[in-house]
Formats: C-alpha cells, sequence, structure tokens
C-alpha cells in the first residue's frame, strides 16, 4: 500500500493551492502597524513546562511475554512571546520518544508559530500551525497530554503539523481555519523535477450552544509528497516495534471528517466519523478507501476526579478486499483521571484494541502495523506548570 502518488504534472489543485498561500500573505501584509508597542508592558514573555511519564502492562495474543515497564519520559519547555497588541509566538522544545527520535534523548523544537491579528476575529497564524481535522476532542501530543481524558490517543486520529500558514476565524457561535502548508523536510521538488505540492485542509465548527456543537472538515493535497497526517502522531503504547504501529494505516489522498459534542452537566459525549480515500492505494488500478469513526464519553464525579471511555472503529471498504471485515479494527478504552495536586493529573486506562480476520499465528492487516490482538493497562502521571 502506497502513502504516497505522484503527479508531476500541474493540476487544478495545484494552482488553486498556489493562489490561496499568495492570497494568505498579501492578507498578512495588511495587518495595521498602529498597535506596535502601545503597551509598555510589551514585549512580553512566559515559560510553561510539560513532563510525562508512563509505564504499561500489555500482552499481545500471539506472544507469552508482556511488554511491561517504564516507557520515555518526555518533557517540554513552552516558550511564548507577546511582541506587540497583535503580534505574537509560541516555541514548544520538546523531547517526544513517542513520536519521533525514538531512540534518542534529545530535545527538538516540535513546534513554533507566529500568530498575525488581523482583527477581532480573524489570526493569521505562520511557521508549523497545527494540522488536522478534529474541532472538539483532546489529544495527546508528547508530554502535552492533560487535554485528552484517556492515555492514549483514538487509532484514527487525522492530526500533525506542517510547515505553511493557517487562517483562523472566531466568531460568538462559529468558527473555521483553512490551512496550506507542506510537511516537515519536504523539498519543494522531487529528483525528477515534479512538484511535490500542498496539503489543503478545511474545516468549519458552529459552537452557539452549550449542549451542542458541529463541526466538518475536508482535507486533499497536490503533488507527489501529502502530509502523511492520516497516520496520526506517536501513540502511548510502545508495542516492541515502535509506538507508531498501533494507528490505523489510514489512506491519506483525500478525506472527510465530521464531529460533534454533547455537553450536559457534568457529562460530555463525542461523536466523530469520516472517510478517506487514496487512488491507486494497492499499487493497481483499485482505490485505497475507509471508512473511520467512534464515540468517547466524560464524566467529571468532582473537581479532582473523573471516568472515560472511548470506542474507535476503521475498516478498508476497498473493492480489493472481498469482505472489508476482513481488515477491521477496533480499539475500547476505559480509564479515570485524578487530579493529585493542581497541576498533576494521574490517570489509568484499560486498552483492548483488535482486529478481525487475525487468529492463531496469522499476522498482519492493512491498518495496522501491530499484526495481532493485545490489551492491557497503562499508567500516566503528567505535570503542567
Amino acid at each position: 500500500m502506497s502513502i504516497f502518488t505522484t503527479s508531476n504534472t500541474p493540476n487544478p489543485l495545484q494552482y488553486l493551492g498556489t493562489g490561496l498561500f499568495a492570497l494568505l500573505l498579501m492578507v498578512a501584509t495588511a495587518v495595521p502597524a498602529q498597535a506596535q508597542m502601545d503597551d509598555e508592558e510589551l514585549p512580553s514573555i512566559d515559560f510553561a513546562v510539560n513532563v510525562a511519564q508512563h509505564a504499561q502492562y500489555i500482552t499481545l495474543e500471539n506472544s507469552d511475554d508482556p511488554i511491561a515497564g517504564f516507557q520515555r519520559v518526555r518533557a517540554g519547555l513552552n516558550t511564548s512571546v507577546q511582541f506587540s497588541e497583535n503580534v505574537s509566538a509560541l516555541v514548544m522544545t520538546e523531547l517526544e520518544p513517542n513520536d519521533f527520535g525514538f531512540q534518542s534523548f534529545s530535545p527538538t523544537i516540535d513546534f513554533a508559530i507566529l500568530d498575525l491579528a488581523l482583527s477581532d476575529q480573524l489570526t493569521l497564524r505562520t511557521g508549523t500551525p497545527v494540522t488536522g481535522l478534529m474541532n472538539f476532542r483532546g489529544y495527546s501530543d508528547g508530554p502535552v497530554v492533560q487535554g485528552n481524558p484517556l492515555v492514549g490517543n483514538s487509532p484514527a486520529d487525522m492530526i500533525t503539523a506542517g510547515q505553511g500558514v493557517k487562517l483562523i476565524g472566531s466568531y460568538d457561535s462559529f468558527g473555521f481555519d483553512v490551512t496550506i502548508n507542506k510537511g516537515f523536510g519536504g523539498g519543494l521538488t522531487t529528483d525528477l523535477g515534479g512538484n511535490t505540492g500542498f496539503n489543503l485542509i478545511g474545516k468549519f465548527r458552529i459552537t452557539g450552544s452549550d449542549l451542542f456543537q458541529f463541526g466538518a472538515g475536508l482535507a486533499t493535497n497536490t503533488g507527489s509528497q501529502p502530509l502523511v497526517f492520516a497516520t496520526g502522531d506517536g501513540d502511548n503504547y510502545d508495542l516492541q516495534r515502535g509506538t507508531r504501529v498501533a494507528h490505523a494505516q489510514m489512506p491519506n489522498e483525500t478525506i472527510f471528517h465530521a464531529d460533534a459534542k454533547v455537553t450536559a452537566g457534568s457529562a460530555d459525549l463525542d461523536l466523530w466519523g469520516g472517510y478517506a480515500t487514496e487512488n491507486e492505494g494497492y499499487g493497481s488500478d483499485e482505490d485505497f478507501q475507509a471508512l473511520f469513526g467512534g464515540v468517547g464519553a466524560k464524566v467529571d464525579f468532582s473537581e479532582d476526579f473523573y471516568a472515560a471511555g472511548r470506542f474507535t472503529y476503521a475498516g478498508d471498504q476497498s473493492d480489493a478486499v472481498d469482505d472489508f471485515d476482513d481488515t477491521s479494527l477496533t480499539r475500547i478504552q476505559l480509564g479515570i483521571g485524578v487530579f493529585v495536586y493542581e497541576s498533576a493529573l494521574f490517570k489509568v486506562e484499560y486498552v483492548n484494541q483488535s482486529e478481525t480476520g487475525l487468529s492463531g499465528n496469522q499476522e498482519g492487516t492493512a491498518l495496522s502495523g501491530v499484526g495481532q490482538n493485545w490489551q492491557g493497562v497503562t499508567t500516566e502521571l503528567s505535570f503542567n506548570f
């Protein structure tokens, strides 16, 4: 299965991406300058620290020995700078062994953005803005984990970061963002002179109700090196071959995603689903197509204690697969969280991931790199200062 597609000749999407990129840069130059340094307290700088430690006990269906122990510690230093009333920046220097540099122990600039406030409602973000189709759910990224009520992420999360620009609109009951970017380390052309292209991602959200919120988005790409955010960032389970193998390996060419959030008192419910496709994904004329979706719930019993659960499904719908149930994946997550101190959160989670069609010594599906069913218990202690 190929993640990338090749297109050396220009197409309408390439022209559209180039045009939108130029338009966003033109808008950025129109930021009013009269607010520069009006406040004597500017510029200002703030620091934040995130630290997380994990332990796990996981068993694989076809292995007698559990995978148990402490994972690599994760740490991050975030630097926020307010240059003026309209200009701010954020640089995150983090050690993320669950995402990249699995065998190394060195910090890396993971995230860097510059925000230009075009108005009270519009912001232009440059640098490496987060790119994804999720609107409401929390997500664990390196040591930044307290927004996710569980230890692990969903195996079908469409999110990462890339180099580019992002226009963000925030209104009382409506929001949107449009992103044009490229993946990290990608050149502007291939060795054969073909354009590597752009990634185009747009989404909206309706947030006027305290009870029900809804959003949807679409991602596509041009050229030959799209942003591979359909495989997500590193997960929080170490399964012998790293922390990326447990995620569903989804098509990456065109992705549609819709989600909703229901909040009732101390409980909230998340629902999401989508469709992903990739032309000639099996090295033939057959397209690689997949459906994914899930439901998550969280109940706060007090300010310091909650319980949460999540169910996720991903299934191959391709014509090349006779029975897509033979290449489907499900993950069940159940957990609790306790704030032992104001900034310290301790989580415990039970996780069970199954892939239909696996039995005995049969290994390997189209969706996961684990190749067998697995389950276990994980813990996480995180600090956010």
